[in-house]
């Protein structure tokens, strides 16, 4: 009961509104007209037009064409139907908005009272005597300087009313003087005879403003609500309307019940599609709980492969997701280990192959040690002191090399290494060859052994000994960041392109190849150190070859710490 009394004054309060909105707009439409009126009844250009006394009706026709307000004010405002100015000067012709004031029209009783009110302002309802039709007017006499020159006759724009009405939620007259209906909603054929099938049920209620609600049981049977609201136009004095809103109660109780009948469906619905939905989530998302805790059953069992997504976009999407993500590190993780662990495997291998081949090459060496010391004793006695020099040299490359393992030595040490390889090529060759090594490095640095020497004997054998001309080596190892480079250059024959792409593709893949210095220096580099650090090869066909090892800078007594394997 309540929510239907709340309704019932909702409608009302609808009504009410309704009325109100009506009486604003109609207001404002009939004071733009009324500010219109005032505009002529000011206009000095206008009385002097209409009282000048024209001998030619070409001079008539020159006044008119000066004059062009009237013409505007029907351009500009949609409110005005027409402007009749009425004027008793017999020596004008009839033109837009300006006529002659016959007896016909001054016999007219709107006529005689427009004049008798002394400009003030009346609305009446007159058939214009041009188009035949009615139309509501604003009628006040008109004067310049105390005369009296004319009656201002300006009709209202019917679908300009028609238009402010047509939203209107109940029916509606627009009454003048509490008796003439003007205009109504919805528009009926006869408003006249549409207004007094109510004219009873006005009667019994005083015509004030207010809402009023009244039962005329021998003509409707039915109880009526009246809403009034009185239209006050500015400057208006000698007329009065209304806005009268007629809603049989019935009808209201109809809308009311309607709406309530149209809440309980949509509350009904809304509630049914409401379980509907709730019932159909819980069963999802119970199914998606379920997927998540398979899904975690696989994973915790080291089974991987787990649907890579789930259905929805909320906190349980994010969980699945990261558990993607977790199996997916985590299997990646395994095949890297894997691999890692392969590769470890087969570096074994080879390590033991070599370390065989390298103690069966290694036949009492100190054998061959005495017997190269021996033949360069015997050659200092033949006063051959290159011969024993080369001998000397030798017999250290040889003690050197096969004495190293894979532990890590001082880079000095490596560098004199090196240095005792390229003295022996410079005595064979002489001046044929040079070389120069320069090294910006710090002191303390350590490096792996053996892996400055084969580069510089792969640049001899490849590059410098097919040369014509003069050889040259040279040696740089400078700290780039965190990293140590050395760079050889040599200014040999060159490595053709298709060759260096060969090299390059074996380098980064660690296939095994015909470059066995090169390639082993390169594997024993990444073991060590990482990946991400070997050799880098450039080179052109006739100018000579660049080598860089890029390795960590790794200082005495932190080699463990520094050390990164793969």
């Amino acid at each position: 009961m309540s929510i239907r009394n709340n309704l019932i004054s909702n409608k009302l309060e609808e009504i009410e509104n309704n009325n109100e909105r009506i009486r604003s707009d109609y207001v404002t439409t009939l004071t733009s007209i009324t500010r219109v009126s005032d505009w002529i009844y000011q206009d000095e250009d206008l009385a002097s037009l209409v009282t000048t006394v024209y001998d030619d009706p070409f001079d008539v026709y020159q006044a008119y064409a000066q004059y062009q307000m009237i013409e505007d004010y029907l351009r500009y405002y949609d409110e005005i139907e027409h402007v009749r100015f009425f004027v008793d000067n017999p020596t004008l012709t009839s033109t837009t908005g300006i006529y002659h004031a016959n007896d016909s029209i001054q016999e007219q009783e709107w006529y005689q009272e427009s004049v008798s009110r002394n400009g003030r302002i009346a609305w009446e309802v007159i058939t214009d005597h041009i188009t035949q039709t009615t139309h509501l007017n604003l009628v006040r006499s008109v004067y310049s300087n105390y005369n009296f020159i004319g009656v201002l006759a300006i009709a209202v724009n019917q679908e300009v009313i028609n238009s402010i009405l047509n939203d209107s939620a109940s029916s509606v007259f627009i009454t003048l003087d509490n008796q003439t209906p003007l205009y109504s909603y919805p528009q009926y054929s006869d408003i006249n005879e549409a207004y007094s099938q109510y004219r009873p049920v006005l009667e019994t209620v005083r015509t004030e403003e207010g809402n009023y609600g009244i039962v005329d049981s021998d003509r409707f049977n039915t109880d009526f609500t009246l809403n009034i609201r009185d239209v006050v136009i500015p400057k208006t004095l000698n007329s009065t309307m209304q806005v009268i809103g007629v809603v049989p109660t019935d009808s209201i109780l109809e809308d009311v019940s309607r709406d309530l009948r149209v809440a309980y469906v949509i509350i009904s619905s809304v509630l049914a599609i409401s379980i509907l939905m709730l019932v159909i989530f819980i069963r999802t998302f119970n199914n998606r709980i379920m997927k998540l805790k398979k899904a975690m059953s696989k994973v915790a069992n080291g089974e991987f492969s787990i649907d890579r997504s789930i259905k929805g976009n909320d906190e349980l999407s994010d969980v699945y997701n990261h558990l993607v993500d977790t199996s997916s590190s985590i299997e990646s993780l395994m095949a890297i280990n894997y691999e890692h662990a392969v590769k470890e495997k087969n570096w074994q291998l080879q390590l033991k192959d070599t370390q065989f081949k390298m103690l069966a090459s290694q036949i009492n060496p100190h054998f061959l040690y005495n017997t190269l010391e021996m033949i360069r004793m015997k050659a200092l006695r033949n006063k051959d002191r290159e011969v024993a020099e080369i001998i000397k040299i030798l017999s250290k490359l040889m003690r050197k090399s096969l004495e190293t393992t894979e532990k890590e030595t001082s880079l000095e040490e490596e560098l004199n290494f090196t240095e005792m390889y390229l003295h022996i090529q410079k005595l064979r060759f002489g001046e044929q060859i040079d070389y120069s090594i320069t090294n910006t490095a710090s002191a303390d640095l350590v490096i792996i052994p053996l892996i400055i020497q084969p580069i510089v004997e792969n640049s001899f054998i490849h590059g410098i000994e097919p040369k014509v001309g003069k050889g040259y080596i040279d040696i740089n190892i400078i700290e780039n960041q965190n990293n140590l480079e050395i760079s050889v250059k040599d200014n040999g024959v060159g490595i053709s392109r298709d060759k260096l792409a060969e090299i390059r593709h074996v380098l980064s893949s660690e296939e095994e190849s015909s470059h066995i210095g090169i390639n082993n220096v390169q594997k024993r580099i990444r073991h060590f150190y990482g990946d991400q650090y070997g050799l880098y090869i450039d080179s052109k066909e006739g100018e000579g070859t660049h080598v860089t090892i890029v390795i960590p800078q790794v200082n005495k007594g932190k080699e463990g710490e520094n050390r990164c394997t793969q």
